[in-house]
């Protein structure tokens, strides 16, 4: 089993002056960027492109968060072309995704159903999602109302933020670097001491064995797809 973090960035357009354009279609992913684990979370690969938006040009708001604009774009692929350059790059081996909260699987499905990709059914490499932003607050022993940001996450372990926030593959870089970590015990309740007290979370125990299921239990009850023609929700 192997392991993609990804992150998208997204342009947005106003609803406003849009009122019949599905809001799926005013959020367009303008770049994908991924690093990719092996099966004991070492890191092997790095993968990042954008993608041109078919809808709308590059808003202010999205230039102003990732300086991307229309000429970064100008010689993209668009998202059906940009993910099939993806999927070969995620290979076929048996994979699982992470990201730091749903927004992207979100964002992905929604805009691939509006665009009419994948008939109905994801690619099989995207049928398995870890929301690890979920899980890790919950390890942090923080409540679901309090989800921690990845900035906050990366600076609670005393490490700077590699690269650029709101580049793509960087902020995918720095959170597989968290999901490394766990793998640790020892390290992990170290390095996380302080944010847990600073959080009045110090009571929370540290994961107790270095396996996914060991460390998250039944926190890696996301979404994931059969592999026949019917979808559904499973636990891991």
């Amino acid at each position: 089993m192997q392991h993609i973090f990804l992150d998208f960035e997204m342009n947005q357009a106003p609803r406003r002056g849009n009122p019949n354009v599905p809001t799926a279609l005013l959020h367009e992913i303008v770049e994908i960027g991924a690093v990719k684990l092996d099966a004991d979370y070492r890191q092997t690969g790095k993968y990042s492109a954008f993608v041109k938006p078919q809808h709308f040009p590059i808003g202010a708001p999205c230039t102003r968060v990732t300086g991307i604009t229309d000429a970064t774009v100008e010689n993209a692929k668009h998202l059906p072309e940009a993910l099939e350059d993806f999927l070969r790059w995620i290979g076929e081996e048996p994979t699982r995704i992470y990201a730091w909260s749903d927004s992207d699987r979100n964002q992905l499905f929604h805009e691939c159903r509006e665009k009419g990709l994948w008939e109905g059914k994801p690619p099989k490499a995207f049928r398995r999602w870890i929301d690890f932003q979920r899980i890790y607050t919950r390890l942090l022993g923080l409540s679901k109302r309090n989800r921690i940001s990845l900035k906050n996450a990366i600076g609670g372990i005393e490490v700077n933020f590699a690269g650029s926030q709101h580049s793509a593959a960087d902020d995918a870089e720095n959170s597989a670097a968290l999901l490394t970590l766990l793998h640790d015990k020892e390290a992990f309740a170290e390095r996380t001491r302080i944010t847990r007290e600073l959080m009045n979370a110090a009571s929370a125990p540290p994961p107790p064995a270095t396996t996914l299921g060991d460390l998250f239990g039944d926190a890696l009850s996301q979404w994931e797809f059969a592999e026949d023609d019917q979808e559904e929700t499973v636990g891991v």
